[in-house]
């Protein structure tokens, strides 16, 4: 058993680090893991920030979820007498760890919506009012003008626990993000916002993400952004197998999805501000070691080697994401981290250590 957990780990260190030709110069590496560098669950953020700097990571991704971040009861159905007041204390303590460390926030701001702001007057994904969150994304983007320089709108709108009900969720999230556009933009002209950060699958809970797309931004929606986020997870086979239905976009699929944003942009739909297709933020991505999708240490190395070369070849790819930096207590429901419980290495860490060096050549 040593000897062949040794050789997974040796194989993934040598295979580890992606191939130069066509490569996507200065793709970002990032992370995210809100248990450890927001909450400091399962490991103190400044020993997760320092295991962060060593990885090379660029960016951290923050989810800033409406109702949670209110300093008041975000189950009462009427707004806060005097308007609604946010802490951003933990991200505040974040930033300034990470700016140390020359390490970026992004932030992506999202439901659940307070009561208050729902169609059912119930906190969650359910109708939520734009003009309202409007007025939450403004205090956002205020609150951190100067210090954080992208942000991405809601987080996996086409899956029906965050936007409801899916019948009318793409063209909720076209208010939603349009509005969120115009007040991050309102505040700072130069900060990036990106669109989408869709979950990859079409099931009896979500929309596939190309018909989101399509449904999200019609012609001549003349909606604007700096890029899309995707969270183009591929958990059951290996990246390098074309995987999924016609309205999926795992990691295998990327062109797919590029060609999409290519035709919304000639569509007038959705497009750069220089009327061009956008390019992928991949700000989600990973491989779970526990549940009936766990995969071997062998295996997980391989195929995560296989999906950095993809997005590294891919000149469209600017970023791709770890998702987990510390595995949380067995009873979390995901659980694809490259730290064990302890905060040791695992081979996984090792490789893409390697990989997003090679992406700072």
């Amino acid at each position: 058993m040593i000897r062949k957990l040794a050789l997974a780990f040796l194989t993934l260190v040598s295979l580890a680090l992606p191939s130069s030709a066509h490569a996507a110069r200065g793709m970002e590496f990032a992370l995210q893991d809100d248990n450890v560098f927001v909450e400091q669950r399962y490991m103190l953020r400044d020993q997760a920030l320092d295991r962060a700097a060593a990885l090379g990571t660029k960016r951290i991704r923050v989810n800033v979820l409406w109702a949670y971040i209110l300093t008041t009861d975000f189950t009462q159905t009427k707004a806060p007498k005097g308007g609604p007041v946010y802490d951003f204390s933990r991200i505040d303590a974040l930033e300034t760890a990470a700016t140390k460390r020359n390490i970026k926030l992004q932030l992506t701001v999202s439901g659940p919506a307070p009561a208050w702001a729902t169609g059912n007057k119930k906190a969650g994904g359910y109708k939520p009012d734009p003009r309202k969150f409007a007025q939450f994304v403004r205090a956002v983007a205020t609150h951190f003008n100067g210090r954080v320089d992208r942000y991405s709108v809601w987080n996996e709108p086409n899956l029906d626990p965050w936007l409801a009900p899916l019948s009318t969720a793409p063209r909720q999230y076209r208010y939603l993000y349009r509005a969120a556009y115009a007040e991050i933009k309102k505040v700072d002209p130069k900060a990036q916002v990106l669109f989408g950060e869709l979950a990859p699958n079409r099931s009896w809970r979500t929309i596939g993400p190309t018909r989101f797309l399509q449904r999200a931004a019609p012609k001549n929606a003349k909606l604007k952004a700096d890029g899309l986020a995707l969270h183009p997870y591929q958990l059951t086979s290996s990246p390098r197998l074309l995987s999924g239905g016609p309205e999926d976009a795992p990691i295998s699929r990327l062109s797919r999805v590029t060609k999409l944003l290519d035709q919304l942009a000639r569509q007038r739909g959705l497009s750069t501000t220089k009327n061009k297709g956008l390019d992928l933020y991949l700000t989600e991505y990973g491989y779970l070691t526990t549940g009936r999708r766990a995969l071997s240490a062998s295996v997980r190395a391989n195929w995560l080697r296989a999906s950095y070369d993809i997005a590294y070849r891919n000149r469209r790819v600017k970023q791709i994401l770890q998702y987990q930096l510390v595995d949380p207590p067995v009873e979390e429901y995901w659980h694809s981290a490259i730290l064990d419980r302890r905060g040791r290495r695992t081979g996984a860490y090792v490789g893409i250590a390697r990989a997003a060096a090679a992406f700072r050549r």
